[in-house]
């Protein structure tokens, strides 16, 4: 198995941000990186642009489904 990490495409952040809009959801997208182990997954970290708030969200582009996973504080980040 390979440990290498791959930087989620432009072609794939475009087909991942209009999923999140077909689906209704309006923010900024802060962060893209892929699902380890799980093909067409991904990690979406969004911000509300009006409270400051963020979210992780799992989106998968062969499903075209979207999950909330969290929000993001202090005690829930993601690793840049």
């Amino acid at each position: 198995m390979s440990e290498k990490v791959t930087e989620v495409t432009q072609r794939e952040m475009i087909r991942i941000i209009g999923l999140f809009r077909k689906q209704g959801f309006k923010g900024n997208y802060l962060s893209f990186q892929h699902v380890a182990d799980e093909g067409a997954a991904y990690f979406v970290v969004m911000g509300d642009e009006n409270n400051g708030n963020q979210g992780l969200f799992k989106a998968n582009l062969l499903t075209g489904e979207v999950e909330f996973q969290y929000m993001l504080d202090e005690d829930h980040v993601v690793s840049k």
